[in-house]
């Protein structure tokens, strides 16, 4: 195979390339080469998986987190974590110490299963519930604290784990945020599934068109 010095990096993330597009760019290069488009399609496969190692190996949490993180204290009341919650925007919020350190996390799964006595994932069935006599505890739920509802020990990754860790983590977890701490377990910021961390790894993978 002919060598060639240039190198130019294109991003085929979201393009699903095609035997006439390999034919096409190998008679557009000059010289002989030795190579055939299924090598090619095994090749470029194998780099593009490399370079995503390489790239989850590069990135830390301190490149990626979000660092205005809405949090809660032990002792805030339940109602106004929700109501924080829902301003916000967000699915879960880190419970913190006067110090500054993560005691735990509550997430909508936490609260739901006050209402319900019983852990689920789906708000329409908790709504359900609800909406039937007796099917949800929401007068003896509004005197629970923070504290009191709240996952603990939260599972929490540092400033320098990599991107690789942290996807690994959220999917081992099921989880869908990361607070991320100082060596003193402080919050300095946190990292949501639905961050950079689940569009780069999960979303771009190496695809052919046939």
């Amino acid at each position: 195979m002919k060598k060639r010095t240039e190198s130019t990096e294109v991003d085929l993330s979201g393009v699903g390339l095609t035997d006439a597009d390999i034919y096409e760019a190998m008679k557009s290069i000059s010289g002989y080469i030795d190579i055939t488009p299924g090598d090619f399609k095994d090749l470029y496969c194998i780099a593009y998986r490399h370079a995503m190692e390489r790239f989850a190996r590069s990135v830390s949490a301190r490149d990626i987190m979000a660092t205005k993180v809405v949090s809660v204290q032990p002792e805030s009341p339940l109602a106004d974590v929700v109501e924080i919650m829902s301003e916000h925007g967000v699915s879960g919020v880190p419970v913190l110490d006067s110090e500054g350190k993560v005691l735990g996390v509550i997430s909508e799964k936490d609260i739901l299963f006050q209402f319900l006595g019983e852990k689920t994932g789906n708000f329409m069935a908790a709504l359900q519930r609800c909406l039937h006599a007796g099917g949800c505890m929401a007068v003896p739920v509004r005197k629970l604290k923070a504290g009191e509802v709240m996952t603990s020990p939260a599972v929490t990754v540092s400033e320098d784990a990599f991107l690789g860790e942290i996807l690994e983590l959220l999917t081992q977890k099921g989880i869908n945020r990361l607070p991320v701490t100082d060596p003193e377990g402080r919050l300095v910021g946190i990292i949501a599934r639905s961050d950079l961390v689940n569009a780069t790894l999960r979303g771009r993978t190496c695809t052919w068109n046939t």
